[in-house]
């Protein structure tokens, strides 16, 4: 399978396999700005699909699936289908993975993702959105 980095027709090697282990058990962080957003769009509250790690909004995940609030799924199982409700406005974060950065602030595929070998090596263009994206949990926007 073939990944494209545009953001028009872009192709995940994990779309067509169904998985949706990145929606599981996750802690992604939103923006203030991410969260109006997905409160606007779908009428939920803040506190609806939000905690405070620290100070930063994340995502919740629901108690029965173990799965991101927006994840449309019945089962805990990791490797189970789901499919995310909000996929057209979701977090800068999910659209970013599975590049992450690590604790050095070094662009890389994240470990937990089951196609991470299937996506190409993170570039500079990579890491510097990611750490802006950081710079403006960080600041609170």
């Amino acid at each position: 399978v073939i990944h494209s980095r545009g953001s028009m027709g872009r192709s995940l090697p994990c779309i067509p396999q169904s998985c949706s282990a990145c929606s599981r058990e996750t802690t992604m962080p939103i923006t203030k700005s991410e969260a109006s957003r997905l409160s606007r769009r779908t009428g939920m509250k803040l506190e609806q699909f939000t905690w405070s790690n620290n100070g930063i909004l994340t995502l919740l995940n629901n108690e029965k699936t173990k799965a991101c609030v927006f994840l449309l799924t019945d089962s805990s199982n990791k490797n189970a289908e789901g499919l995310c409700s909000v996929y057209d406005i979701r977090p800068k974060g999910c659209t970013t993975y599975p590049y992450v950065l690590d604790k050095d602030d070094q662009v890389i595929l994240d470990m937990g993702c089951p196609y991470k070998e299937s996506f190409p090596q993170p570039t500079e263009e990579d890491a510097m959105t990611l750490l802006n994206l950081e710079d403006r949990l960080m600041r609170g926007e």
